[in-house]
């Protein structure tokens, strides 16, 4: 079995805390000229009232011609190396990480007013950290209409419908606990807070 049990994550909070954490997915996408993927990266919100993703592409983007296919999605979270002098040299050299695989559908959006709703909804989510002293939130609405109307002939809209999410999140969770909490607490030290505040 891959991953081991122990590495399998299905907390559906988790798995949507780190994609919401972690937005620039990599996307697989099938190619019927050779045996490989299609592959581009594409930062995605995913919207928890909708069970859908949403984003945009460059036209000529080859998701523009997936409307009805499946794809995979990767959202890989922050990783580290692992060293044994973290555990007291109880473990192997390893490294830590945590990622959710989604199999979705992509669905191209077509009407235009619900092209300007994910541009809000994106904008709105990627822009609120622009909203500290001395920087600057950009506004959808300081663009003329008739200019974003242009930039939208230019983008593909899509939605992915997820069908299936798999998490894979490797943080020592076969090793015994008192193991994992000075594995913890090394991380912290090291300031890597992020992988710390997983391991429990």
């Amino acid at each position: 079995m891959y991953p081991a049990a122990h590495f399998q994550q299905h907390d559906s909070k988790q798995l949507q805390q780190l994609v919401n954490s972690y937005p620039l997915a990599t996307i697989l996408m099938p190619n019927t000229q050779n045996q490989l993927n299609d592959i581009c990266r594409v930062p995605l919100l995913y919207d928890s009232a909708r069970e859908v993703f949403i984003g945009h592409v460059a036209k000529y983007n080859p998701l523009s011609s997936f409307d009805g296919q499946s794809v995979k999605l990767l959202f890989s979270g922050d990783d580290c190396y692992l060293s044994p002098a973290y555990a007291h040299n109880k473990t192997l050299p390893s490294w830590l990480y945590s990622s959710v695989y989604v199999t979705a559908k992509v669905r191209i959006v077509k009407d235009q007013q619900h092209k300007e709703q994910i541009m809000q909804r994106l904008t709105d989510h990627f822009e609120q950290h622009f909203t500290q002293p001395n920087t600057t939130k950009w506004q959808l609405d300081e663009v003329p209409v008739k200019h974003r109307q242009a930039m939208y002939q230019q983008l593909s809209f899509i939605e992915f419908i997820p069908s299936q999410w798999r998490g894979n999140f490797k943080l020592s969770q076969n090793k015994p606990a008192e193991i994992r909490a000075a594995i913890k607490q090394s991380l912290m030290l090291a300031g890597k807070l992020s992988i710390a505040e997983l391991i429990n």
